[in-house]
């Protein structure tokens, strides 16, 4: 399925090409324009969208009450899966989470996102801390734990091995 990059993006894909990374965190409005300096990336909560772009670049998404939950945590889920450095997702009405961070594997080729949805908006801290429970009960259900499955790869290759000695030689 070949799905489309997020409105303004052109400014993003143009950077990544040549090599460059903006100095702030990419913005993703799903709850109307934004007015930061920042790259800002429009997007329709509910709709897929190929976020490439923003792999292993600190993200914030930009939600309110209106956005349906589920939609939510579709987009976030899909942004996770490209693995950027962070993500956080802040809500017009005040609640900030800080939702997670790319973790590498030390002397392998790859990173993957791991949740841990904080809560770290100080002035709405209640707001804060229920979202980030929300977000923490979804975890391994609508949002993907690839952390949990690459541990699990890890005990199958390695009970594989045992199995097959001649291989870890």
């Amino acid at each position: 399925m070949d799905l489309r990059y997020p409105r303004n993006s052109a400014e993003l894909v143009a950077m990544r090409k040549s090599g460059n990374v903006p100095e702030l965190p990419v913005l993703v409005a799903l709850a109307g324009p934004l007015n930061f300096n920042n790259v800002t990336l429009s997007a329709v909560a509910g709709q897929r969208y190929d976020w490439r772009p923003v792999a292993a670049l600190d993200v914030e998404v930009f939600a309110s009450a209106d956005v349906p939950w589920g939609d939510l945590l579709r987009v976030l889920a899909d942004i996770a899966a490209v693995v950027p450095k962070s993500l956080v997702l802040t809500f017009a009405e005040g609640p900030r989470v800080h939702c997670g961070e790319m973790s590498t594997v030390p002397g392998q080729d790859f990173a993957l996102f791991d949740w841990f949805p904080m809560p770290i908006g100080p002035i709405h801290w209640p707001a804060s801390r229920t979202l980030a429970r929300r977000l923490l009960d979804a975890s391994g259900d609508t949002l993907p734990a690839p952390y949990d499955h690459a541990c699990e790869l890890v005990v199958q290759l390695v009970a594989e091995r045992c199995n097959n000695p001649m291989e870890m030689a």
